[in-house]
């Protein structure tokens, strides 16, 4: 299927998805909590083909000049939220927050790694199209992008992970998923030695902000840490856990497993006091992190 222009933020989130879907063992989270957040979570798929001339060092001040008057081009993160920079250029938008982030603005702060994931997304490589004409479109969407960014350093796109990590610590749920999303030190998960005890305290925190995002009842991040212990990509493999974190999950979105749609997936690699125990602490952790959800549930259950 050819990808149109108004997907493009779609195309990031399903590279994503596709990335847990090699990682994982088995089952990824349900396509529909990834559908949920396309405007919140994701991170850029690396496609085979990138025009080399895209890779210039920096645009000419005339077409940087320019992105005021030109066409409104969407612009998205690297987490596939469209990005407003209110007329200005991305070095101005994140001076002006950071300065703001530096007083203790949190929001702010969010911002400042909005705008810097933006510009690094722009140096991804773009997908494969099918339709030259697309492909053209996408070219001259990332040159707008480029030209936004030309004015912003490498040590400002690196800097995005600190603030990234302020607004993660303030309980800012988006920056916690987010910054599972990024992957150590802003590089994919699947590319990191575990082996290495910065990726390992990396993991720590990650598990810890997806644990603190779910704990406000973000289904999508309930999700992730489904598949994170799914397939072990935050420690040990643990597949009670996954199956907690699915019944969490399919219920913070109202759309509760059923005892057979459970004991399909994870039945056979289960042994029944460990499917039941799983099955009690994902209603555990539905009442705690979603309790109106987790009192539905409850209520759904057949009395004895």
């Amino acid at each position: 299927m050819t990808p149109s222009r108004a997907s493009l933020a779609a195309i990031v989130v399903a590279a994503v998805v596709g990335a847990w879907l090699a990682l994982g063992p088995r089952q990824a989270a349900s396509p529909d909590a990834t559908a949920q957040h396309a405007d919140s979570a994701g991170q850029p798929g690396h496609g085979g083909w990138l025009d080399p001339g895209m890779l210039r060092a920096g645009a000419d001040p005339a077409e940087r000049s320019d992105f005021v008057t030109a066409p409104a081009v969407p612009i998205y993160g690297r987490n596939g939220r469209a990005i407003d920079f209110g007329g200005k250029d991305a070095a101005a938008y994140i001076d002006e927050r950071a300065a703001a982030a530096r007083t203790g603005d949190l929001h702010a702060a969010y911002q400042v790694y909005q705008a810097a994931s933006a510009c690094a997304a722009a140096e991804d490589p773009l997908p494969e199209f099918l339709d030259p004409q697309e492909g053209e479109t996408a070219v001259r969407e990332r040159a707008h992008v480029r030209a936004l960014c030309a004015r912003v350093s490498p040590a400002q796109l690196q800097e995005r992970m600190r603030f990234l990590t302020r607004a993660a610590d303030a309980g800012e749920r988006a920056a916690q998923v987010d910054f599972f999303m990024e992957g150590p030190n802003g590089k994919p998960l699947a590319e990191a030695d575990t082996s290495d005890p910065q990726v390992q305290q990396w993991q720590q925190q990650a598990l810890a902000y997806l644990k603190g995002a779910g704990a406000q009842c973000d289904q999508f991040a309930l999700g992730l840490l489904s598949n994170a212990y799914d397939a072990g990509q935050l420690g040990a493999r643990d597949p009670a856990l996954a199956m907690a974190y699915q019944i969490a999950s399919n219920a913070a979105r109202n759309k509760p497993l059923t005892e057979q749609q459970l004991r399909q997936r994870w039945g056979e690699e289960l042994a029944p006091a460990d499917f039941d125990s799983a099955r009690a602490e994902g209603a555990q952790i539905t009442g705690a992190s979603c309790p109106a959800q987790g009192q539905a549930q409850a209520q759904a259950q057949p009395q004895s």
